[in-house]
């Protein structure tokens, strides 16, 4: 598909996802659209399958910048070929290398280079690419001349890089450096209102794509799409109905055709406040106030523990409990006495 075609691909999917008032995909695409033009670095979070290069896509293509959208997974850059894959390398700079080598901050010159999975980054590879972000210069391997550039950094990861820098896993120059707009993309559970629409959207791309009729769609099926968590978000939810579309022979496919762990069924989608259109921030603060709310409860108000399971330290997540109204309560487990006999005075026989 045609550099074009594939970011007007994106921007149709995304607008469908925001047709819903009530999506949080229409707030998200709304901030997007006024960040897109703009030169600043933009830092995607979110759950694996949630859209986030179909989200760097149509920013980049809102951008107005002539050059290319140019995409690489940090996590799959070996460590020594880092440099010369993203700054260049000049012939004979190491073994094997007969021809200049561009990198990938030169083909996307006047475009935007999209860093996915920047969270995977080492340390040593997060200092390299800070000095450049932070100079706008490069310099290739195997050549004292350093060239400026013009790209835009778009960013990407799964992880939560707040906690990754409270745990000195990754620089905060850098985050400060990459996140001057900082954008969570809602995992599917939290948008339950846009399942049924993903579904008939994919039941008809598989049955095109297979050239196969397009079967029609049991409302069990919604209903168990509707209480599975989809761990995988869109991406699992899209090859579950593919996988349905090919290898049921009827004419409706119905709940059992997605073949979903019966084990995780039990867990229904989280209800939606029709009440009144609220944004982005509000739903996700109501959001995590529930799972502090919840990991509290659990760790039976045991604040270590708490701390453990969230991936925080304590410091952070008091801050947290703090900002949304909400105080451990620590349990001291009762100790046993060393007495070998009931304690003086106990009229116990």
């Amino acid at each position: 598909m045609p550099a074009a075609a594939a970011l007007e691909h994106a921007g149709s999917q995304l607008h469908r996802l925001a047709t819903s008032s009530n999506s949080s995909f229409k707030h998200l695409l709304e901030r997007a659209r006024r960040v897109a033009p703009t030169p600043y670095p933009v830092l995607l979070e979110g759950e694996t399958g949630t859209g986030k290069e179909l989200l760097a896509h149509w920013i980049h293509a809102h951008s107005g910048r002539s050059g290319s959208f140019v995409p690489v997974n940090c996590s799959a850059i070996p460590e020594p070929l880092f440099e010369a894959e993203l700054f260049g390398a000049r012939r004979g700079a190491y073994t094997g290398l007969q021809v200049d080598h561009p990198g990938l901050f030169r083909a996307a010159v006047r475009g935007t280079l999209f860093l996915d999975e920047i969270g995977e980054l080492p340390a040593p590879l997060q200092a390299k690419l800070l000095r450049v972000l932070q100079d706008g210069e490069i310099r290739s391997l195997g050549s004292t001349e350093r060239v400026r550039v013009d790209v835009r950094i778009l960013a990407a990861t799964h992880k939560n890089l707040r906690t990754l820098v409270d745990a000195n896993l990754f620089r905060a120059d850098l985050f400060f450096r990459i996140s001057a707009a900082h954008m969570l993309l809602p995992p599917l559970r939290q948008r339950p209102e846009d399942i049924p629409r993903l579904i008939r959207e994919a039941v008809e791309e598989a049955a095109r794509a297979a050239g196969l009729p397009v079967p029609q769609v049991d409302p069990s099926l919604f209903e168990a799409a509707l209480h599975y968590p989809w761990p995988g978000n869109i991406r699992e939810l899209r090859q579950s109905v593919a996988a349905a579309v090919l290898c049921t022979a009827s004419s409706t496919l119905a709940a059992r055709d997605l073949a979903l762990p019966e084990h995780r069924l039990h867990r229904p989608a989280p209800a939606l406040d029709h009440s009144a259109e609220r944004s982005l921030f509000e739903v996700l603060w109501d959001c995590e106030r529930s799972y502090l709310d919840d990991l509290l409860r659990r760790s039976e108000g045991n604040l270590s523990r708490a701390a453990r399971t969230a991936g925080l330290s304590r410091t952070s997540l008091r801050a947290k409990l703090v900002q949304h109204g909400l105080r451990p309560c620590e349990r001291a487990a009762p100790r046993r006495s060393r007495l070998r006999g009931p304690p003086a005075g106990d009229p116990s026989p």
